[in-house]
């Protein structure tokens, strides 16, 4: 589900993962996600919607915003909008050399105004950097050791601990397993008691914890997630609109079309053909 991306810039020599990445909100991204190591996305260009841990935020341009550790989250372009994405993915393999406590931290970038507009100004930087240029890879690994210098000194808190730091609001491990088990298995029948007995809950209680996690519910979830993989079928391998949504999940045609109309406002060819229009 990775065509809505535009990687244009990693290099494995830099100490933390970076991507530059082109999304438009003409291309669903409904998938939630969750790392071991923390990630920061600054919004060069457009105005961001994030999911974080059930909360919504939005980001405007030249802002960004850090998801700690197992943070449940998503990133995609507010609605009729495109946006210019710089994701940094944190190495706390070569963040230990220096930290050795760094898995038991988290880190706080909202507390000091200044600390922030500090990180926003070197991650604009960032994105200015030519990829492609002389010794721009050395530039990066300077600017990823002065964001990490800024983090752990200026924004780092232990875990659990009584002076405010971080603690979660909820126990989201379900949601993690419910999201996990959806993800690899939408493309068959997947019913409300099927995936509340998963996670070892009552289908009352799933649907309105699962709503409050990811926004939507359990059945507008699986839909939206179906909706994107079919659609990512017919654009990447030519798929008729009748085995993209047979393919993935979709239990006829119709419903494929129904869900496209709700969403897009088009049906699937329409959509596609949108779509194809814009390369």
């Amino acid at each position: 589900m990775d065509y809505q991306y535009d990687v244009v810039n990693y290099d494995k020599n830099i100490p933390a993962t970076i991507m530059h990445l082109e999304l438009s909100s003409d291309t669903q991204k409904t998938e939630l996600q969750w790392y071991r190591e923390p990630e920061i996305v600054y919004v060069a260009e457009g105005k961001a919607e994030c999911i974080c841990n059930g909360e919504k935020h939005y980001v405007e341009q030249g802002d960004f915003i850090l998801f700690n550790s197992e943070d449940v989250h998503l990133v995609r372009p507010v609605d009729g909008t495109s946006c210019h994405f710089l994701c940094i993915h944190f190495s706390f393999e070569y963040i230990r050399m220096f930290c050795k406590t760094i898995d038991s931290l988290v880190f706080d970038t909202d507390s000091d105004p200044g600390v922030r507009a500090e990180i926003a100004c070197l991650l604009q930087q960032m994105t200015d950097i030519d990829g492609e240029a002389e010794y721009s890879a050395m530039l990066q690994i300077a600017n990823i050791n002065r964001l990490y210098y800024l983090m752990l000194t200026k924004c780092a808190q232990f875990k659990h601990s009584g002076n405010g730091a971080h603690t979660s609001k909820r126990d989201f491990s379900y949601a993690k397993t419910a999201i996990a088990y959806i993800n690899e298995n939408y493309k068959r029948e997947i019913t409300l008691d099927e995936i509340s007995g998963v996670v070892n809950l009552s289908p009352s209680y799933f649907s309105k914890y699962f709503k409050n996690v990811t926004q939507v519910s359990f059945s507008e979830y699986l839909a939206n997630l179906r909706l994107e993989n079919a659609v990512n079928d017919m654009l990447t391998k030519n798929s008729t609109v009748s085995t993209a949504a047979l393919e993935n999940g979709f239990a006829n045609v119709k419903s494929f079309i129904t869900q496209c109309k709700k969403v897009y406002d088009c049906t699937p060819a329409q959509y596609k053909k949108k779509l194809m229009a814009k390369k």
